[in-house]
């Protein structure tokens, strides 16, 4: 998402409140804005982005976040944790959505963060608060869109799908810091 009015980026992170925040801007999905640079460092149109705008995203637990897209997407939900790790989507809406890790949006191939800031999923609505104040943006409290229902994310992972995630998000565990 790009505001030009409040000159800033937005990294949509699928399952992590984009829909939220972006409806924070006054956005609906029709507006083209809605849609810029919304794979980050993945989108054709990043590196050619505004320079001087504020570039943003929000990160989650990444055993929460896949829980909530494996719930969300019509070809997970009904399969078992096990069988999705072992088949994991490879392209478009689930793969964005559940395969994907958060750091390879956000993060240039060299290591280098490529947003400015950073927001928590766990404490969003004071990240967002302070981001608002940065922009200049009137505060806003976000409204809970898109919400996925499931069970805390700890009751669906045994042993060896837990060693099966660890691998695969192992740079999103790292560079966010996240517990199991």
């Amino acid at each position: 998402m790009i505001s030009h009015r409040h000159r800033c980026i937005f990294v949509h992170q699928r399952k992590c409140a984009g829909t939220s925040i972006i409806r924070a801007f006054g956005l609906s999905p029709d507006d083209p804005d809605w849609h810029v640079a919304n794979d980050g460092v993945a989108s054709p149109e990043y590196a050619s982005m505004p320079p001087d705008f504020l570039r943003f995203a929000v990160v989650r637990n990444p055993w929460d976040r896949f829980v909530s897209g494996w719930k969300y997407c019509v070809s997970t939900r009904l399969r078992t944790l096990p069988d999705v790790l072992s088949h994991l989507p490879s392209e478009g809406h689930d793969y964005r959505h559940v395969t994907r890790p958060q750091h390879e949006t956000i993060y240039h191939h060299d290591g280098r963060l490529a947003v400015d800031v950073l927001l928590r999923f766990e404490t969003l609505q004071s990240d967002f608060d302070g981001l608002c104040d940065r922009i200049g943006m009137p505060r806003k409290a976000l409204q809970h869109l898109n919400r996925t229902p499931h069970a805390d994310y700890r009751q669906y992972f045994d042993r060896d799908s837990l060693q099966r995630f660890n691998t695969h998000f192992a740079g999103d565990i790292q560079r966010f810091g996240y517990t199991f």
